[in-house]
This record gives C-alpha cells, sequence and structure tokens, in this order.
C-alpha cells in the first residue's frame, strides 16, 4: 500500500513539473506575443515595457533587444538606439551559437551591423557582410538578403560587387524599387550616370509619391539633369 501511495505522490509530482513548466512557457510566449500585438496596434510605448521585460526575463532576448533598437530608431533616439545595439549584438551571438540555421537571425544581426555603422567613428560593414553571407548560406537567394549586401557593398564602395548584385536583382525582380535606388545611386558613385538615371526614373513611375525612395530619387535625378517624363 505504501508503495503504491508513493507511486502516485510521484505521478502526481511529475504532473505538477510538467504543469508548471507548461504555465511557465505559455506566460513566455504570452510576453513576447503581447509585445509584438502592442507594436502592431501602434502602441510602440507599451511594446517597448514588453520587450524590455522579454529580455530582461531572457525570453528571445536577441528579437527583443532588435525591436526594441527599431522602435528607438523610429523615435529618432539615436544613442539609445546604439547603446541597446550593443546588447542585440551578444544577444544575437549567444543564439546563433545554438541555433547556426536560422538565416532570418543572421539577417536581423546584419542589419544591426548595418546601423551601428552608421554611427560616426563605428565600421562594422564587414561584419554585416559575414553575416548576410551566412544567411544566404542557408536560403539561397533570397532577394531581401541580397538588396543588403548589395546595399552593403555600395556604403563600402565595392561598386563591381554591389553592381553584381544589385543589377542581379533588378533583372530577377523587376519591380524591387529598393534595388534600383541603389543600383542607381551605385552607378552615380562610377560617374555612369545614363544608368543612373534610368533606374531613378524607374523609381519615379513605379513608386507612389509619399514613398521615401520616389524623393530621394527625384532628389538626384534633379542634380544630374534628369526628371520625371
Amino acid at each position: 500500500m505504501l508503495r503504491k501511495i508513493g507511486m502516485i505522490n510521484s505521478v502526481l509530482v511529475v504532473c505538477l513539473v510538467l504543469f508548471l513548466s507548461g504555465l511557465v512557457l505559455a506566460q513566455e510566449a504570452d510576453l513576447f506575443t503581447q509585445a509584438q500585438k502592442a507594436r502592431q496596434q501602434g502602441d510602440t510605448d507599451s511594446a517597448y515595457r514588453l520587450y524590455e521585460q522579454a529580455a530582461e526575463q531572457d525570453i528571445r532576448p536577441h528579437d527583443a533587444y532588435f525591436e526594441m533598437g527599431l522602435i528607438l530608431l523610429e523615435k529618432e533616439k539615436w544613442s539609445q538606439a546604439y547603446r541597446i545595439s550593443g546588447k542585440a549584438v551578444k544577444a544575437f551571438q549567444e543564439y546563433l551559437n545554438l541555433n547556426p540555421n536560422d538565416d532570418n537571425a543572421w539577417f536581423r544581426l546584419a542589419y544591426v551591423y548595418e546601423n551601428r555603422s552608421l554611427a560616426p567613428g563605428v565600421n562594422e560593414w564587414k561584419k554585416a557582410i559575414e553575416a548576410l553571407q551566412k544567411a544566404l548560406e542557408i536560403s539561397l537567394e533570397n532577394p531581401q538578403y541580397l538588396l543588403h549586401l548589395g546595399y552593403v557593398y555600395y556604403k563600402i564602395g565595392e561598386r563591381e560587387e554591389a553592381e553584381k548584385v544589385l543589377l542581379n536583382l533588378v533583372n530577377r525582380y523587376s519591380d524591387y524599387i529598393d534595388a534600383h535606388y541603389y543600383l542607381a545611386m551605385n552607378y552615380l558613385e562610377r560617374q555612369d550616370k545614363e544608368n543612373a538615371k534610368q533606374h531613378f526614373q524607374y523609381v519615379l513611375d513605379n513608386a507612389n509619391q509619399n514613398n521615401s525612395y520616389y524623393q530621394w530619387a527625384e532628389k538626384e535625378l534633379k542634380k544630374i539633369g534628369g526628371g520625371t517624363q
């Protein structure tokens, strides 16, 4: 009888542990989901606090810091965004050591390096390239990853590599406005104004006038003597 009672107690303990573990996992998922929902609803202050709580509780800290950084960038709080980016880099590195096949995490890490490199005195473009190449090893020819790779090559002055990547993109995805814009900028840096005009004009012909790329392309075209047709 005592043995039977002991077995029953053991089963109850195991069930309780499993229940509590499931409850903790549900609470963790709910916390991050709440942050995402608040973000989607435009409540960035609540979203930021929820992401912060998630990071503090080690719940998807890489994603939490990434989203916090985006919110700060949207609010133009540059110094705070830079501080958060350092935490994001560390969290992504720890996560990717355990999950090296997560291409989206490699891409997000690259994006963090890109934004950090825009700060004075910071040059992490090569790290961005390495992370993007890791992402592309997993997700071959992903257009978003290729766009950022072309953009980074453009930013560091590797014109031939930038043209190779971006021209391939616009040939395969002719409506990719972002790729047309950066390809035009790359041509402009190479003093190839005719090709630059062609791709700037494509942006004007196909993007909404409220689109940032439209406004930037229009400005650049005016500088080099082009314009809407």
